[in-house]
């Protein structure tokens, strides 16, 4: 009996035969994809480990928050003194107390003659009356006043330079003059002022520095600590074959978090100072006439100071692990 045998089935044709080959290889085994998966991985797992050690973790979120908090808090005093003396600096004006007993139309021809000279700007005449009505209204001065009989205060010019740095020849001529007193500028005075601000920023950026190396040793040797109580874990990551690079990968997202917190600590400390001092700078500078009130770090100064922890944290975790690294491969 005959068997007839099947002739076997055609082959597809090429373009409709599967491409594993082509789907197994298209995406690289170790990609960015997992280059980034292992980045989150090991920032959820540094986490993680922060919140496994509270009291550990806390003492070296104190002292990096207090470290960092130092600079900003002298940062934010001088930006506070500069805006407070900010129309001081440069105001140019100078107060040209007129000689006693001056009448009226003699204090009207000296301002007249004083707004002639080339280089003043413009001339305010002050009465006597205005001074004394300005004097009441300063408190503590009410009572002083009405004890004085008649108004022994002299006619007062204010003048403004036409530039305010060169206020000081226009103030020595003032003096000169017979129908003058005596003359008040504050060159001094805003020449101490620039003195002092530029001490404080000075002492901010020092203490930056200082302080910034204090924050970036705490954070190292947090780091360093844990590198050395993982050292038999590590040890056997690294002859399953990973790099260095791989290794360091969670301590450096440790060292992320620890400066992270610590700058936010900073700026949470800043704003507590601001918010308990706000109250009687404002209570102070209202006795004065003025509405100055104090103010917190900025938004540009908070990016920087939050960028600052991070920078640190992450060179410190750097730093601590790469010589941790080094030292358990030599022993």
């Amino acid at each position: 009996m005959n068997r007839r045998v099947q002739p076997p089935a055609p082959l597809p044709p090429a373009t409709a035969r599967p491409r594993a080959s082509a789907a197994r290889h298209a995406e690289p085994a170790f990609g960015w994809r997992h280059w980034l998966s292992h980045h989150r991985s090991a920032a959820v797992d540094a986490g993680r480990r922060l919140l496994a050690r509270p009291l550990a973790a806390a003492m070296t979120l104190s002292l990096g928050g207090l470290a960092l908090a130092l600079p900003l808090l002298l940062w934010c005093l001088s930006a506070n003194l500069q805006q407070l003396v900010s129309g001081l600096r440069r105001s140019g004006e100078i107060a040209v107390f007129l000689a006693p007993g001056l009448d009226a139309q003699r204090a009207a021809r000296s301002a007249a003659s004083v707004r002639a000279m080339p280089d003043v700007a413009a001339v305010e005449i002050r009465t006597p009356a205005d001074g004394l009505q300005e004097l009441r209204g300063i408190e503590g001065f009410g009572e002083a006043i009405q004890a004085i009989d008649g108004n022994p205060l002299p006619y007062v010019l204010l003048v403004q330079a036409a530039d305010p740095e060169q206020a000081d020849p226009v103030a020595e001529a003032l003096a000169a003059r017979p129908d003058v007193d005596q003359v008040q500028h504050d060159r001094q005075w805003r020449q101490r002022l620039d003195h002092l601000l530029a001490l404080l920023q000075r002492l901010a950026a020092s203490s930056l520095a200082l302080f910034g190396l204090a924050a970036l040793l705490v954070i190292g040797n947090s780091v360093r600590m844990d590198v050395a109580a993982r050292s038999e874990e590590l040890g056997i990551v690294k002859l399953l074959g990973a790099s260095d690079a791989f290794v360091r990968r969670p301590f450096l997202w440790g060292g992320f978090w620890l400066g992270l917190l610590s700058a936010l600590l900073a700026l949470a400390l800043s704003f507590g100072a601001r918010a308990h001092f706000a109250a009687p700078v404002r209570t102070l500078a209202g006795s004065y006439a003025s509405t100055f009130t104090l103010q917190g770090p900025d938004a540009v100064l908070c990016l920087a100071t939050l960028a600052c922890g991070v920078l640190l944290g992450c060179i410190g975790a750097l730093l601590a692990s790469t010589v941790q690294l080094v030292s358990d491969r030599a022993s």
